[in-house]
């Protein structure tokens, strides 16, 4: 049986996968498909935003007590 700390885990998971999923698409289509240089830009600094943002979203997540969260 799978404990609630693994399904939210998994959940979570899944989460950052599909957000990095949706960021490569986004990414792609700026590098790709912008004329000049400024969508290059944008696209480094949404890269730079995205990782700091997951990055942030991860260490916050790992501090979760998710017992605590439980009722009892």
């Amino acid at each position: 049986m799978l404990s609630l700390e693994i399904i939210f885990n998994f959940l979570a998971a899944f989460v950052f996968l599909v957000y990095w999923g949706a960021t490569f698409i986004i990414l792609y289509h700026l590098t790709r498909f912008g004329i000049g240089v400024q969508p290059k830009r944008f696209a480094a600094v949404f890269l730079f935003g995205s990782v700091v943002l997951s990055g942030a979203a991860i260490v916050l997540f790992v501090s979760i007590d998710i017992n605590a969260l439980l009722p009892q």
